[in-house]
């Protein structure tokens, strides 16, 4: 089998180029038997589909359900990596591509405009970076620097590998709350009919069961006005929720309200934890990502510091931008981060001192994959007991305002 790798020898040169091996553990040995610190490690025999047209245009395994998604890029770049490894040019790997899209399409869209800013001259991340932002800075900067080095197809699997990482566990995170969301839609329509068909047939009882015009108890007086106003102004009720939604989805298209909203959820006890974990976790990605392929130390930090949504978090690696601006080591600056472990710490210092930081950033990575998955667990587990004590309480306090007048006319009719 024939695998392309990225090293780096023995006077920290970066190294790319092929290998013959039977497996991928044995290319591996081969190369670090030569001296070489392997960095990436990638079988390029890949085999093509070709369609049966006389002009053998390659088949896009793009789907239009794929398409639509909003990580489209990331098939993106796994289809336009694998083309490339197979040998073909990049143009004709973009119009490839384009094979399968619907048009109007964002991924038809700008795969034709990446076409033909290559054909006029210019090179793979000099068109990313003119499509209207459609590709961040990160992604941007990994293909430059992949490009100086000759290498940007292993740079474009790379970002499909991450990006793909990143999706899976967004959707862990969705998954872990659709069951206590649908939880709580049904347990709110059963809470409203309850308010609203059956709290007003009580009250008609105690109306004709009340002769002397005693008053209700105080409870059940205030669960027969709240639910007789339900009843009342559903129709008010209903556009005033659709309005709020429609108000915080505007508000929410605003950095300035999303970062406040953004600071409030660090500050929950459960969301907060996992909220920091996933920042920390796709920072790490990034950065050896980019170290990876040769971007210097700063820009490669000030472009992962970038994704940060947490504030504090993101205050704090600042400061550590600061600090190697200064001359500090990067262990050295690191070491004063509050928001990182001393297993961090360490895997920093190890490669630091092994020139090894891509690979300490992935394993860090990696860690925080398994705390994401604890977490997501720990509150999948957490939130059905809440939502079962919430429920509780509120058919609870329903049942005993129902009740306490009840009491009272039973008492009556005994001791009268």
């Amino acid at each position: 089998m024939r695998f392309r790798f990225l090293a780096i020898d023995s006077r920290d040169m970066v190294v790319k180029g092929e290998i013959i091996s039977d497996s991928k553990t044995l290319a591996e040995q081969e190369l670090r038997g030569k001296g070489f610190d392997v960095q990436l490690l990638q079988c390029c025999e890949t085999k093509v589909r070709r369609n049966n047209f006389p002009n053998g245009k390659i088949i896009s395994i793009f789907s239009r359900k794929e398409n639509s998604h909003p990580n489209w890029k990331y098939t993106f770049f796994e289809q336009l990596a694998m083309l490339l490894m197979s040998g073909l040019p990049i143009e004709q790997c973009l119009s490839s591509l384009t094979i399968g899209l619907k048009r109007g399409t964002m991924g038809h869209n700008v795969i034709r405009s990446l076409r033909r800013k290559i054909s006029a001259g210019m090179s793979l991340s000099e068109g990313m970076a003119c499509c209207n932002r459609c590709f961040s800075d990160t992604e941007i900067e990994t293909i430059k620097a992949s490009e100086k080095i000759g290498c940007p197809e292993i740079a474009l699997q790379e970002m499909s590998v991450f990006g793909k990482k990143i999706s899976s566990i967004g959707r862990k995170v969705k998954i872990a709350l659709t069951y206590p969301t649908i939880v709580l839609v049904v347990a709110g329509i059963a809470l409203i009919l309850l308010m609203t068909i059956v709290v007003p047939k009580f009250e008609m009882i105690f109306a004709s069961q009340n002769s002397d015009g005693r008053s209700l108890p105080w409870l059940t007086q205030k669960v027969v006005n709240f639910c007789n106003f339900m009843g009342n102004h559903w129709g008010m009720v209903v556009i005033s929720t659709i309005v709020a939604i429609g108000i915080l989805r505007i508000y929410l298209c605003k950095k300035s309200f999303k970062n406040q909203l953004l600071s409030i959820y660090s500050r929950l006890p459960v969301f907060g934890k996992l909220f920091l974990d996933m920042n920390l976790n796709t920072f790490f990605r990034t950065f050896g990502m980019l170290m990876t392929f040769g971007v210097p130390l700063q820009e490669a930090l000030r472009l992962s510091i970038g994704i940060i949504s947490n504030s504090k978090c993101k205050e704090a690696f600042e400061r550590v931008l600061v600090k190697i601006t200064q001359g500090e080591t990067l262990s050295d600056s690191f070491r004063s981060n509050k928001f990182l472990t001393a297993t961090d710490n360490g895997l920093i210092v190890a490669g630091e001192r092994s020139r090894g930081l891509a690979k300490a950033f992935a394993k860090i990575a990696e860690t925080y994959d398994q705390k994401i998955e604890q977490q997501l667990t720990f509150l999948t587990t957490l939130i059905e007991p809440l939502i079962i004590i919430f429920l509780a309480i509120v058919v609870g306090i329903i049942v005993i305002a129902m009740f306490l007048p009840m009491i009272s006319f039973m008492q009556n009719m005994k001791f009268g």
